[in-house]
């Protein structure tokens, strides 16, 4: 059904609430830009073409990627119509211009005021909507707005939270003592003024690592996911005996090529640990600064070993895998044995994975994507699964994001690596020590991908 105005009913509503909210308490204080528009206008008032240029609004509209000027008359004009029938808004004459009808407060107290009613809940999914989020809380009382901040570090990004803005702030308290869920996940409710004092933190953290300025020093961010493999088999025993204790702190034995290695030591745990965490301490002062250009090309001498560390991969594998095989044709099928395909397997359902950092027969690696929103996907996958985390094979994956230092420590040792393998190599393509090994030390001999080559390592699966 079509109104009088144009657009279709459904479209002129969301016009509608949209252009009063750009106008409304909840947005135009915090709104830099169209505040700065407004106030350079003596009549109060902007150009409608440019408020249907906005993202929401082209959406609504229809209209692409559509600049002010580029906006057709006659939807401005349908527009214009809509918007006749609020009693917050004024129009212009020929009803090309839109501003408030009433004047706004002071903007610090219209901020407090809205604050005061506003709720933080979390998480949300990676691909939150608002309206929905909107629509579930409307269940418990009016909403007025709704927003979704964006990652500190990755502004196309949500980062995870909803600012819920209700009508009062009794309907704010009252929601805040309800226990909900949303999309799967028990969400946490505290006061707007709570989540920005941890928002300040977070900020005020991340441009210490990276610099107010952080241009020259930027690198990818929110690429990389830690994984921690822990046996669906401890976990069971763990539920059915009812034990709270750590399967860490237990001795167990792992799949070796048919044989079980138990009996850890002291010894080995340390090695493990160092294994594990490799000269983080010393990066800073052996690594060099992390840039955009390092980055890229270190990106794309990736690609290009990418074919030669496959061939390098399966030739060693043909002479330490048992049976004259393969080490994924091998243990492919073995349930008890994660390989970097079965995990490659597992991410690539989320993003085009770049890169598994892992060695087979360890409980703990990590995976880079192309996109942040790969790790997105796979952590709000693995929040949501009942088992706690990605099945990948008879072990479950829980996630964890590696960001700030962690993450700067991460490219610097990749970049590092690189460097040393450019001047150490010459014309050898070969694997060498091109890999981290997320401590970045040492460079991996290809028999330590081989459980015929860690027969004296003792392991303990990580829960």
């Amino acid at each position: 059904m079509v109104n009088t105005t144009g657009l279709d009913e459904e479209t002129a509503s969301k016009v509608l609430r949209q252009v009063e909210f750009y106008f409304g308490d909840s947005n135009l204080p915090r709104d830099n830009f169209l505040m700065n528009t407004l106030n350079d206008c003596e009549d109060g008032m902007v150009d409608l073409a440019l408020i249907c240029s906005f993202t929401r609004m082209r959406t609504h509209l229809d209209l692409g990627n559509m600049k002010a000027d580029q906006i057709p008359l006659a939807t401005v004009d349908a527009v214009s119509e809509t918007l006749r029938s609020s009693g917050f808004l004024k129009l212009s004459e020929d009803g090309r211009r839109v501003g408030r009808s009433v004047q706004l407060n002071k903007p610090e107290e219209v901020i407090e005021q809205v604050d005061g009613r506003t709720i933080a809940a979390s998480p949300v999914p990676y691909d939150a909507n608002i309206d929905e989020i909107k629509s579930f809380f409307a269940q418990y009382a009016k909403v007025n707005s709704c927003r979704l901040p964006r990652h500190i570090s990755h502004k196309f990004y949500i980062c995870g939270t909803a600012l819920v803005e209700f009508s009062t702030e009794e309907d704010a308290e009252k929601v805040l003592k309800q226990t909900l869920s949303y999309a799967g996940a028990d969400l946490e409710l505290k006061p707007k003024k709570d989540f920005d004092l941890e928002r300040e933190k977070d900020v005020k953290e991340f441009e210490e690592i990276n610099g107010k300025d952080s241009e020259k020093s930027r690198y990818p961010k929110g690429l990389i996911l830690a994984f921690t493999l822990k046996s669906k088999l401890l976990e069971e025993d763990s539920k059915q005996n009812g034990s709270d204790e750590h399967a860490s702190e237990a001795e167990v034995s792992k799949t070796n090529g048919g044989e079980s290695v138990a009996n850890g030591s002291e010894e080995a745990d340390k090695a493990s640990v160092n294994d594990k965490n490799g000269a983080v301490e010393n990066v800073e002062e052996t690594m060099e600064e992390v840039s955009p250009e390092s980055i890229e090309k270190e990106e794309k001498e990736t690609e290009g070993d990418k074919k030669s560390s496959e061939s390098a991969d399966k030739k060693d594998g043909d002479k330490a895998a048992p049976g004259g095989k393969s080490a994924i044709e091998s243990y492919k099928n073995n349930m008890d044995v994660v390989i970097r395909e079965d995990l490659k397997a597992v991410f690539g359902k989320f993003g085009t994975v770049k890169y598994i950092d892992f060695k087979m027969g360890e409980t703990s690696g990590y995976v880079r994507f192309e996109e942040p929103e790969g790790t997105q996907k796979a952590r709000a996958a693995a929040v949501l699964a009942e088992e706690g985390g990605l099945v990948v094979k008879n072990y479950i994956a829980t996630l964890e994001p590696v960001s700030g230092n962690e993450e700067k420590e991460y490219w610097s040792q990749i970049l590092g690596s690189q460097g040393r393998i450019r001047d150490n190599r010459g014309g050898h393509k070969g694997r060498g020590g091109r890999h981290h090994n997320r401590g970045g030390r040492h460079g991996r001999s290809r028999d330590r991908d081989q459980p015929a080559g860690r027969a004296n390592k003792v392991q303990k699966v990580a829960t």
